[in-house]
């Protein structure tokens, strides 16, 4: 009792911690090639990434405390998202606290989506350039290649069951559409890491490219008097569709054999995206620990900031950690061949692309 009325000093009010590598060496002598390598972007890249999504994260300070400047706290998260797999390491680098740096990473990724999402992850006004160049790749009228991949999520309380993949661990998905330049063209995040085939067929791209609104016009290419719409091609384990297109299970003729290997060819530009993807932004490769409600947000953030950093022209930086890709087909029951909605006219529309491409291989 004598101690109750005892008043206990505080140590700290703000527990010091130290901005030099920030004021210092970051912001002050670093060139475009470090820039780069930790921050996957140019200087010049991340100011503008600051001025789109910069003014909704600025703090002021108060009488207890200076508020982290929009730049810094762009930059934590972008350093989260490229480098660590937990909040601790930005704490150090950064010199601030750990709860600081879990709420200024997702402040960043939800700016990130809402500003960002509709305007770097979408269709190109002018389609025709994507066709071309995936008909330069080998493949005609195609739009885009369709695949996905595995994000190691922690479990949930009392709902780990419903995120648990055949692996053993627990996961959600992402499917990706993406052009012959590796850009993201579309993107669905969230559902369970169970089954890819119930991501595709609820997917917003795939009721788009069923009603055929996803590409302007839905203008078809016609062949043996067949109209065949733009196609998305994929790997076996999706069900065909008219406007889905994946290889033959067992080709029997020439023909079969020469439409497998020009889709395989054309197929790798989401295979490398993904790759590209989980190489920059390695959050993506461990486990988020971050609540359910926030998951989809970091991946579809990291997404966005591929495109960006694709369309600036930044290069791949070399990976110094091992990639271990967990591949969908070997996650997955066996799938019908066809679709239950239009098997025939995805067999013929088929059909008629892999004589088309032999017959155009034989006249050059």
């Amino acid at each position: 009792m004598a101690l109750a009325g005892i008043r206990v000093q505080r140590r700290y009010w703000v527990y010091p911690r130290s901005n030099d590598w920030w004021d210092n060496f970051v912001t002050a002598i670093w060139d475009d090639e470090l820039w780069i390598q930790n921050f996957r972007m140019s200087r010049s890249t991340f100011n503008e990434l600051v001025a789109c999504i910069g003014p909704g994260l600025a703090r002021h300070d108060t009488r207890l405390r200076r508020a982290i400047p929009m730049e810094k706290r762009v930059a934590i998260a972008i350093w989260y998202l490229a480098n660590c797999y937990h909040y601790r390491g930005c704490m150090n680098q950064f010199g601030v606290g750990l709860s600081t740096v879990a709420g200024i990473v997702l402040e960043v990724c939800f700016a990130i989506e809402a500003e960002l999402l509709s305007k770097l992850v979408c269709l190109e006004s002018d389609a025709a350039k994507i066709t071309a160049g995936f008909q330069q790749l080998g493949f005609p009228h195609c739009i885009g290649a369709v695949d996905g991949t595995h994000i190691a999520i922690c479990q949930f309380k009392g709902r780990g069951h419903e995120y648990s993949n055949r692996k053993k661990f627990n996961s959600i998905l992402i499917q990706g559409t993406v052009d012959h330049t590796r850009r993201f063209i579309d993107v669905e995040v969230g559902w369970s890491g169970r089954n890819h085939v119930l991501v595709f067929a609820n997917s917003v791209i795939c009721e788009a490219m069923d009603a055929g609104v996803f590409v302007p016009g839905n203008p078809c290419l016609t062949l043996e008097g067949v109209a065949v719409p733009p196609i998305i091609i994929s790997d076996a384990a999706y069900p065909m569709r008219r406007w889905l297109v994946k290889p033959y299970n067992s080709p029997a003729t020439p023909a079969e054999r020469y439409f497998n290997k020009g889709l395989t060819r054309a197929r790798n530009v989401v295979e490398h995206a993904f790759g590209r993807l989980k190489g920059c932004w390695r959050c993506l490769r461990s486990c988020l620990l971050v609540a359910e409600e926030n998951v989809t947000s970091i991946a579809v953030a990291c997404v966005v900031l591929h495109n960006l950093c694709e369309q600036k022209g930044h290069g791949y930086v070399e990976d110094d950690l091992p990639l271990h890709q967990v591949q969908l087909t070997e996650d997955q029951p066996p799938v019908p061949v066809w679709s239950r909605r239009h098997p025939e006219h995805g067999k013929v529309v088929h059909d008629v692309l892999a004589r088309h491409m032999f017959s155009q291989a034989q006249h050059h």
